[in-house]
């Protein structure tokens, strides 16, 4: 397993946990990069006694937000990570997407409905789609460069068809 990679996290007769970990590295890096001018500028600017009286002072303490802010937009959307729960005992396939352990987006698909889960591949990228039985297929993970994905639909696949009724 590693960090760059989407992979099955836990796997017993009844459920099958897959996660697509966030992009912690390039997260801290964007971080890092946003809160420098952040900090930084508020510092500066404190330090200058600069006040807020005039419209060209309160134009010198929004730069820092101008500037960090966007990095940190950057941080917020590569720490998302994405949690595909497959359980025999609830039949039902669960996607949860979070941004910083906040749930972003929750769907949840009953097993009858789900044929299988396939790798889909665009340009520069995969992702995994869920094939339905009487609906139009939909994404399970967003479109990335990751590697892994063969395997996890692979296991997906197998655990659905286990525990078909």
């Amino acid at each position: 397993m590693y960090a760059t990679q989407i992979y099955v996290a836990s796997q017993t007769v009844r459920n099958l946990i897959v996660v697509d970990p966030p992009y912690t590295i390039i997260c801290a890096v964007f971080a890092v990069c946003g809160l420098l001018p952040l900090l930084g500028g508020f510092a500066l600017l404190s330090f200058a006694k600069i006040g807020f009286t005039r419209p060209f002072q309160m134009l010198l303490w929004l730069l820092p937000v101008l500037v960090g802010c966007p990095f940190l937009i950057v941080a917020l959307v590569t720490s998302a990570t994405t949690r595909i729960t497959v359980s025999a005992d609830t039949d039902t396939l669960n996607v949860r997407k979070t941004i910083l352990s906040l749930p972003v987006r929750t769907k949840e698909y009953p097993l009858a409905d789900v044929r299988m889960v396939k790798v889909g591949v665009g340009n520069v990228c995969r992702f995994l789609y869920v094939s339905l039985a009487d609906r139009p297929a939909e994404d399970l993970t967003g479109c990335t460069d990751r590697t892994g994905y063969s395997d996890v639909a692979d296991s997906i696949n197998d655990f659905l068809n286990a525990n078909r009724r």
